[in-house]
């Protein structure tokens, strides 16, 4: 099994803290900030793929809050 990043476990964490309505409200807001197929942001929670800078931002900007550490 692959490790998950830190990116991917700070986006799963984040989402963890909605109840399953607002998760699937959520992942809606970021499949249509960031025009991606819902699966792909399925494999960014799970790790499967690693999250783009650029969609790093968008995501944070959706929500209004900082998700992802800063280097």
């Amino acid at each position: 099994m692959k490790k998950q990043t830190k990116d991917s476990v700070a986006l799963s964490q984040f989402l963890s803290t909605f109840s399953s309505n607002e998760h699937a409200v959520a992942i809606d807001k970021i499949v249509e900030a960031c025009l991606v197929p819902r699966h792909t942001v399925y494999n960014w929670k799970h790790g499967l793929c690693r999250i783009p800078e650029l969609y790093k931002r968008k995501i944070e900007e959706i929500f209004g809050q900082q998700i992802f550490s800063v280097l």
